[in-house]
């Protein structure tokens, strides 16, 4: 019945469907490359936590939230001021310090890590990748793996952060890979980093990003952020050098931030489709912090069980780059975050160049 059917079928449908064929075959195998460009718009980013089903990463079980540290520091708060409470743990947390707060912070104790090799080093305190590689640095894992708040994937940050990038245009990040000879192999790339203007392509959900979209560079207000490195794709895996001091805008729950990483450099496997993978360096301890209290009110982190007064005291001990001249102490720390990308063609239109004119 169903031959039947289809050998009814004008000889037009049947010659326009095996051209629509033909045509996503084209796209699939070079359609999307064109002049040696590709480009990519970001539709994830979060923090790199390697989780097993069992928590053996955890033995020792979570850190405490701001909730349960108030009623250990407060069993009588109903007797005490406003001021002897509330306002005194706000007053830390936004003023925070490295003296011992009284509580046992409860850092990753696994061997195991996301992430990339940094200093090119392997160190007794490094971790290993579960593919083998040594020498992994990730020093921000260390300190937000046994935090509820940050494992996915019910994670207050983790959902929330993810749908902020599907959503906003504030954080709408891309690159751009030009001098592309072969997605699977090419011994030099140059990757540009831009901020972009317009909204995702999605399917009809609205929850999906699709490839072939179109974004427009931002060069009014995105001029600031935009990075250039160079990098080689061996067996379709990017790895570029260090794009330097990194600025990725921010958001979480409407609120707009930015993180900086130093010496900041991406690992993505890439297919004309997706690009997936690490965005990984060396997050500025005292942004990362900041971003996050901006970004979350008290209630918020307590939702989490993330006490940021004792988080900034594990993320100043646990830094571990770019020293003060002064103080001697590290002001910056290890980390990696997972990232996926979609397709984009990227327009760097004159008119959005003359918008960034004064």
């Amino acid at each position: 019945m169903m031959q039947q059917h289809i050998l009814r079928m004008p000889l037009s449908i049947l010659v326009f469907g095996a051209f629509l064929i033909g045509s996503t075959d084209s796209l699939a195998q070079s359609g999307v490359i064109k002049d040696g460009t590709i480009g990519y718009v970001m539709t994830d980013l979060f923090w790199s936590v390697y989780q097993t089903e069992t928590v053996e990463e955890c033995p020792r079980g979570f850190n405490d939230g701001p909730r349960e540290q108030f009623e250990q520091l407060f069993p009588a708060h109903e007797f005490l001021s406003v001021e002897e409470t509330q306002l005194k743990q706000e007053i830390e947390t936004w003023h925070p310090n490295t003296q011992p707060d009284g509580f046992e912070f409860l850092e990753v104790e696994g061997d195991l890590s996301w992430g990339l090799n940094l200093d090119g080093e392997t160190g007794p305190n490094d971790f290993t990748h579960p593919d083998g590689s040594q020498g992994i640095d990730n020093e921000v894992y260390r300190a937000v793996g046994c935090i509820i708040g940050f494992r996915g994937p019910d994670g207050v940050e983790f959902i929330f952060q993810n749908k902020a990038i599907l959503d906003r245009r504030y954080n709408r990040m891309m690159i751009e890979l030009t001098g592309v000879d072969d997605l699977e192999n090419d011994d030099e790339v140059t990757v540009s980093w831009y901020r972009g203007m317009d909204r995702l392509l999605t399917d009809a959900t609205g929850q999906r990003a699709m490839a072939g979209g179109t974004q427009r560079v931002d060069y009014r207000w995105g001029t600031s952020l935009i990075r250039e490195s160079k990098g080689k794709i061996v067996n379709s895996v990017l790895t570029t050098e260090p794009l330097g001091d990194l600025v990725v805008p921010w958001m979480n729950l409407s609120v707009p931030s930015i993180h900086i990483f130093k010496d900041a450099r991406l690992q993505l496997s890439l297919n004309e489709q997706n690009a997936t993978g690490l965005l990984a360096g060396y997050a500025d301890v005292d942004t990362w912090y900041y971003q996050l209290i901006r970004n979350d009110s008290t209630h918020h982190l307590s939702n989490g069980q993330i006490s940021g007064i004792s988080l900034y005291k594990a993320l100043r001990r646990l830094a571990d780059a770019h020293r003060d001249p002064e103080t001697g102490e590290n002001t910056a720390i290890s980390t990696a975050l997972d990232i996926k990308m979609t397709q984009v063609f990227i327009s760097h239109s004159e008119k959005n160049k003359v918008m960034a004119s004064p």
